[in-house]
């Protein structure tokens, strides 16, 4: 499976039936587009330098380290489990 993003004028009648036709193949379905963020730029805790914790007796991480962590991370907020 895999994600396409349309764009089009939605003033264009024709277009508006060519995508009509599109979807009512059935091989595609039409997804809520995502919204965009809300995000206050002018907010100054967005751009505070936070200190980092590391566990007892690390300094630092290693980039794989850190990919690990990245990637167990966002598994952990999308649901995803690792095959077994």
């Amino acid at each position: 499976m895999c994600t396409i993003t349309l764009s089009y004028n939605e003033n264009d009648s024709v277009a508006s039936q060519k995508l009509a036709a599109l979807l009512a193949t059935g091989l595609f379905v039409q997804l809520d587009a995502p919204q965009e963020l809300d995000i206050d730029y002018s907010d100054p805790s967005l751009y505070e330098d936070d200190d980092l914790i590391l566990p007892e007796g690390k300094d630092s991480y290693t980039p794989e380290e850190l990919r690990d962590l990245l990637i167990s991370d966002l598994k952990s907020i999308y649901g995803m489990k690792d095959a077994v």
